[in-house]
């Protein structure tokens, strides 16, 4: 069944060469780059502070 459907054979030296790995190149270091992550930690950070004042205040001036 295969001599049926068999057209040709294919020439090797057709074949695309396959590709070298390159590395991607990195970016540079970049200050405005630090100074956002700064910002975004402390837009976590500051949050989470002024709720953990807050409850130590309730917790220490809570009478029973």
């Amino acid at each position: 069944m295969m001599d049926q459907y068999h057209i040709g054979e294919i020439d090797p030296s057709t074949f695309p060469k396959k590709a070298t790995y390159k590395p991607a190149k990195q970016a540079h270091y970049d200050q405005d780059k630090t100074s956002e992550f700064i910002i975004r930690i402390l837009q976590f950070l500051v949050p989470l502070a002024i709720l953990g004042l807050a409850f130590a205040v309730r917790f220490y001036t809570k009478t029973s």
